[in-house]
């Protein structure tokens, strides 16, 4: 049987995942116009569950990751709502904007989306204790959507992860080209680590 110590040398640095299942060839990094500000909790960075790093990995020149929860370095959250561009906190409160193709025609072209990383309670956290974010107009996803995410068990298939939330958000924002090139990554993230996680060691059918 492998120790922890064997496996983590077998990863790749990248993907994170076992070699044999490493999906870097998919990993094609492209540009969009919109700004993206991911705020992430520390004890998400290293678990190969995480969808937000991937974000990252994909729009290197338009993501930002923010880190919360390290211990005397609290979130600064007026450096994030100071990046350019119009900010839009993606999160279904209460005075929530659907995100549509109308909505987005009436603010500027250049948007800023702000995107809490986590479970629903740890978002509604992160905009509700940070006076810098009350001021910044909320918006959500068409409830018509379902998540494609099965590494991670969701109490409602409407929950979506990180990474397709914005995949999906940028849908409408930029087109329907980023959103497909986003989630036809996101398959294959997705298929080469549950098998990794269940030791399939034959071809990975993509």
């Amino acid at each position: 049987m492998s120790t922890r110590r064997e496996t983590s040398v077998r990863r790749c640095p990248r993907c994170r995942i076992h070699q044999q299942h490493c999906f870097c060839a998919h990993i094609l990094p492209f540009t969009i116009q919109s700004r993206l500000s991911l705020i992430v909790h520390v004890r998400e960075l290293k678990l190969t569950s995480n969808t937000a790093y991937f974000v990252q990995q994909m729009l290197p020149q338009n993501s930002h990751f923010d880190i919360r929860g390290r211990m005397n370095e609290p979130l600064d959250a007026t450096t994030i709502t100071q990046r350019s561009g119009h900010p839009l906190f993606l999160y279904p409160d209460e005075n929530s904007k659907v995100l549509t193709p109308d909505y987005v025609k009436s603010l500027p072209s250049n948007i800023h989306l702000i995107i809490p990383d986590g479970s629903w309670h740890q978002a509604r956290k992160v905009h509700q204790r940070e006076p810098a974010f009350q001021g910044i107009q909320t918006v959500r996803l068409s409830d018509d959507l379902r998540g494609e995410y099965k590494l991670r068990s969701a109490p409602d298939p409407r929950f979506l992860s990180t990474y397709e939330a914005i995949a999906h958000a940028l849908g409408v924002i930029e087109g329907e080209e980023v959103r497909d090139r986003l989630m036809a990554f996101f398959r294959v993230f997705v298929k080469s680590v549950w098998h990794s996680r269940h030791n399939f060691h034959g071809k990975l059918e993509l």
